[in-house]
């Protein structure tokens, strides 16, 4: 991307694009992999329609922190479009996440589009966790078959 304050983050991940739609989704999967290690996720809710909102609940290992947003676009097995709220005690704003689910070779490319980051240290803090959760997807559904 050529704008140095949105990123893009691909991978390709041996999961059809139904079961990792699902894994964005559904909040008990949501909890297997959606924070980067050694992060865990404490809880996670989704009320998946344009309009509804989700929330993550992240343990950092001394304190609970949370994101939250709304659903803006779902396209099941495509793409999915929301915000992005953090809320780590201090004023935060929020941002727009895009992730496509493209069919390839052996798998499915997920591709992440962050836009809206007011300082290249945020995004560049966004590009490792976006990383570290898609190495976590990837363990998590591994072991499904497409």
């Amino acid at each position: 991307m050529s704008d140095p304050l949105n990123l893009q983050v691909k991978r390709l991940i041996k999961a059809s694009p139904s079961d990792l739609f699902e894994a964005w989704t559904k909040p008990e999967l949501m909890q297997k992999w959606y924070a980067p290690s050694p992060m865990t996720v404490a809880s996670a809710t989704s009320d998946l329609r344009v309009g509804g909102a989700y929330r993550i609940n992240v343990f950092n290992g001394s304190d609970t922190i949370h994101v939250e947003g709304i659903y803006k676009q779902i396209i099941p097995n495509q793409l999915l479009a929301f915000t992005w709220t953090p809320c780590v005690g201090g004023p935060s704003y929020e941002t727009l996440v895009t992730v496509e689910f493209k069919p390839a070779n052996g798998g499915t490319e997920v591709i992440i589009t962050h836009e809206g980051f007011k300082e290249t240290e945020t995004r560049g803090r966004h590009e490792y966790g976006w990383n570290g959760c898609l190495d976590n997807l990837t363990k998590a559904t591994e072991t499904v078959t497409v």
